[in-house]
């Protein structure tokens, strides 16, 4: 029990000695991040972190640091050239949002103050809200609600991102609906189309009938001509008999 009490004196003045150095690297931190230079702000919060990765002041305010950048980002889209370049903005804004929703992620998870708990909770909504996690931020805002049901600024953002929601639910019910409607003229082009073929397959057919009556009729009056020649041939075999026999007359006996 001594050696123990003994260690803990001797490790005690290290343990405070290091988490004076990761406050005053989060002071560092705080005024660069208040004097809008982030990179010198992540530098110092990161460096905290090494020395006590339970900080819970630096790993929030690191957080808060991507979502500043995010919104810094965003502010180029009025100034835009073209739609490319917007899309450019909003896609590079997106990835600060998520890096910032990380950060903010894990700082949930050290937090037990339930004013802390609200603060980081509303933060992490606005950075999944602006990395298009909507369902996420919507969560996050109604955390933040638990934890302080009287701010009002969570109510308001939480009200919005379920706007957004079904704003997201009724544009994909619409790009569903035309994906049917052009399924539906498709099939309806490929009826068309069966129809028309087995139209002109059938008029193919009418025309080959057709050819083979013509056909037929041809033979027929060939084979009509031949039997007109044959009895007029008959004929005048016959005729030539009649002739021949007329002066003979043959009489029947009894």
């Amino acid at each position: 029990m001594k050696k123990l009490i003994i260690i803990l004196i001797l490790t005690l003045p290290g343990m405070l000695a290091q988490a004076q150095k990761a406050k005053l690297l989060t002071d560092r931190g705080n005024s660069a991040l208040n004097e809008g230079n982030l990179d010198a702000a992540r530098e110092a919060y990161t460096k905290a972190l090494k020395i006590d990765p339970n900080f819970e002041e630096a790993q929030f305010n690191l957080g808060n640091s991507y979502l500043l950048e995010s919104r810094k980002i965003l502010e180029g889209v009025a100034t835009a050239p073209d739609e490319a370049a917007k899309k450019a903005i909003y896609e590079e804004a997106q990835k600060a949002s998520k890096q910032a929703a990380a950060e903010f992620e894990k700082a949930a998870k050290e937090i037990k103050d339930p004013t802390k708990v609200n603060k980081v909770q509303y933060n992490l909504g606005n950075a999944q809200l602006m990395s298009g996690e909507v369902d996420k931020g919507i969560n996050a805002y109604k955390e933040a609600l638990r934890k302080d049901p009287t701010d009002e600024d969570a109510r308001y953002n939480l009200a919005y991102a379920q706007h957004m929601k079904k704003q997201q639910q009724q544009q994909q019910q619409q790009d569903q609906q035309q994906d049917q409607d052009k399924k539906d003229d498709q099939k309806q082009d490929e009826k068309k189309e069966n129809q028309d073929q087995k139209k002109d397959e059938q008029k193919d057919q009418e025309k080959q009938e057709q050819k083979k009556d013509e056909l037929s009729k041809e033979d027929a009056e060939k084979m009509l001509e031949a039997l007109a020649k044959q009895e007029k041939d008959l004929q005048d075999k016959l005729n030539k008999k009649k002739v021949k026999a007329q002066p003979i007359k043959i009489e029947k006996n009894w």
